[in-house]
């Protein structure tokens, strides 16, 4: 092949691959005088450990190139398979970045043609390219920027009413805020409302240290409620009817920041901070565009809400505005948070009012959230799992044990079905008082029996949602300091946790030569984030990190230095967007109608459906998997 057709190939295959179909034209040409086509044989090693530091980066143009790896500590025995390598992947990026020998031994299988880039091309490219240099620092979370790019994409075909979750609020800000001190007169400020046109008058004075502090909000809604009937003389000082105090936010913060905010605390205007000075205030009505009810709207559903039937009606709301979400391709992380918050709010109401009806007095107990729902990873299609602490002077274990089964009744009433396995505040099971959950803790740690390690990975989960927090940081506290203190525990949860893992045989490649329906077909729960969430949860127990949200968990155990962080943003990447299929397949069911029949498995995928690049992270998130289990192999080996 010619010089000049090489080149014409290189650019071709390039323009079909991102992320170098979306580099400048400059850069795409750079890389594509510099490309070199290399052929490998079935079975010829591209690059391994013994290689030394790698000396160029390939790009797959044809066949499957496999990555294999021994097990963490060993230096002979079984290769384990890693990473299945197709078209438009490229390797060895991290080792290239960090200019360390690979981990991993790349070999052919099959005839392989790739495109070989030196090292000092790599470089430069780097240099020249923030999209290169962004794909190679982010690779999983770079790619999955571009699938929700997808997402948003034929999102907006259809509606122009859509705003990214991650823009800032400082996007956000149209005109500057209107004022008013602590001891204007409400005529006074009434009239320049009027004369400004605005909804809201923030009430500000100088702090301490020179920067502004928002001392309290009065909006027009406030004017019958807290001036005309209570007969507030307009002569009378705004602070004397203004509402405080109020919650602000950073203009750096994201239009998905600031949503969260609202829907936990039922607001609808946020002022937002930028240096310490007041730089504006968003609204409900700046954030949202909603297809039935904003999400004031329904935050104010779930309080006015009197019986179980009204908030029945809101819970449907919730799984529509999120179905929503998942068809704008909004960040699988700000979703599931966003259920779990509803969620939560829903829940309390629901507890709050059959206490009443009860005569319970939630100060002497606390009502725990478990599983996905403790660590805030609710998905569309979610169950129950809950448990009771009793407090000193409780009311006694029968009226306990008959209003929880009340509200376990209630939840399944609003589309929130029981648990199959019982794993609920209504079964005597688990609705202990506090001496007897430490017993029962204190029990699957010192066992570590099967049974044990079930429950520990739904139990080690626990999150107050009602009644008295402080029965429930008593028992975080207890149980974290145990569990560090008993290896055995540790390893056999490693063991476990090592059980589920992507399928070994996944590849992601031609899917129509290579796969059966039944080797396409995923479970995205037991394959895909299981192997993240039950890492998390024992990397956290083994360093006595305090939070229940897997990324969190992650994110703290960087923190601390207990895990390096690039690692841990690859790690995070690859469970968002895990996270992220399994609402894509639940929304998929319920544009089919199936959800509501239970006809689906809301986490199965066959992934013949998915896009090129979807498969492309999907690989890649299944093999940041089994490097989150090679690491949990090392810390706790046998």
């Amino acid at each position: 092949m010619s010089a000049p057709t090489l080149l014409a190939a290189a650019r071709s295959f390039l323009l079909d691959h991102p992320p170098f179909s979306l580099m400048a034209a400059e850069d795409l040409d750079f890389l594509a005088q510099r490309l070199e086509l290399e052929y490998f044989a079935d079975g010829e090693t591209l690059i391994e450990p013994a290689s030394g530091t790698p000396e160029a980066m390939w790009i797959v143009r044809q066949g499957l190139v496999q990555g294999w790896r021994r097990p963490p500590g060993e230096s002979a025995g079984e290769l384990l398979p890693m990473v299945h390598l197709t078209p438009g992947d490229t390797l060895p990026v991290g080792a290239l970045m960090a200019e360390r020998p690979v981990s991993s031994i790349y070999r052919a299988q099959g005839d392989v043609f790739c495109w070989r880039l030196p090292k000092e091309d790599f470089d430069d490219l780097l240099a020249s390219s923030p999209v290169f240099l962004d794909f190679c620092k982010r690779r999983t979370a770079a790619l999955l920027d571009l699938s929700n790019q997808a997402l948003q994409a034929n999102y907006a075909a259809q509606t122009t009413q859509w705003r990214s979750m991650n823009e800032p609020l400082a996007e956000m800000l149209r005109r500057p805020p209107v004022t008013c001190g602590p001891d204007e007169p409400l005529r006074a400020v009434f009239e320049r409302m009027e004369r400004e046109a605005v909804g809201a008058m923030l009430v500000v004075s100088a702090a301490p240290d020179g920067r502004e502090r928002v001392d309290g909000i009065f909006t027009r809604q406030d004017v019958v409620g807290r001036v005309v009937l209570p007969q507030v003389p307009l002569e009378a000082p705004i602070r004397q009817v203004m509402s405080s105090p109020v919650y602000t936010m950073d203009a750096a913060d994201t239009v998905g920041d600031a949503m969260l905010r609202m829907a936990e605390h039922a607001i609808r205007h946020i002022p937002v901070m930028r240096e310490g000075r007041l730089a504006g205030v968003v609204t409900e009505r700046d954030l949202f565009v909603l297809q039935r009810r904003t999400l004031r709207q329904i935050s104010d559903a779930i309080g006015r809400a009197d019986d179980v039937e009204g908030l029945a009606i809101v819970a449907g709301d919730i799984r529509h505005w999120s179905h929503s979400l998942v068809a704008q391709g909004v960040s699988a992380e700000f979703i599931t948070r966003l259920i779990s918050r509803l969620n939560d709010q829903l829940s309390v109401r629901l507890i709050g009012m059959i206490a009443v009806a009860h005569g319970i007095d939630l100060d002497r107990i606390c009502w725990l959230s478990l599983g996905s729902e403790g660590r805030e990873e609710q998905t569309i299609a979610t169950d129950q799992d809950n448990a009771l602490i009793v407090g000193e002077g409780a009311a006694p274990r029968e009226a306990l044990l008959a209003f929880a089964d009340e509200v376990n009744r209630g939840l399944d009433y609003c589309g929130y079905p029981l648990c199959k396995g019982g794993i609920m505040a209504g079964n005597p099971k688990w609705c202990l008082t506090l001496e007897q959950w430490r017993a029962q803790f204190d029990g699957w740690i010192d066992r570590g029996d099967p049974v044990a390690l079930l429950n520990a990975s739904i139990f080690f989960d626990f999150r107050a949602l009602a009644g008295d927090a402080s029965l429930a940081w008593t028992l975080r506290e207890h149980v974290a300091e145990h569990a560090r203190r008993v290896p055995r525990f540790l390893k056999q949860m490693s063991d476990n946790a090592l059980r589920n893992g992507p399928p070994a045989s996944w590849t992601g490649g031609m899917l129509g030569s290579l796969f059966t329906r039944e080797e396409a077909s995923i479970d995205l729960k037991l394959n895909g984030t299981a192997p993240f969430v039950d890492g998390a949860r024992l990397l956290a127990l083994g360093h006595g990190i305090r939070a229940t949200g897997t990324a969190e968990r992650l994110a703290q155990l960087a923190r601390a230095g207990a895990l390096p962080a690039p690692e841990v943003r690859d790690w995070t990447a690859a469970f968002q967007f895990l996270q992220s299929l399994r609402l894509r397949v639940q929304h998929r069911l319920h544009l089919a109608g199936e959800a509501g029949r239970n006809e689906g498995n809301p986490n199965r995928i066959d992934a013949r459906d998915l896009s090129a690049i979807d498969r492309r992270i999907l690989r890649e998130s299944f093999r940041q998997a089994r490097e989150l289990q090679q690491r949990l192999a090392a810390d706790y080996p046998g």
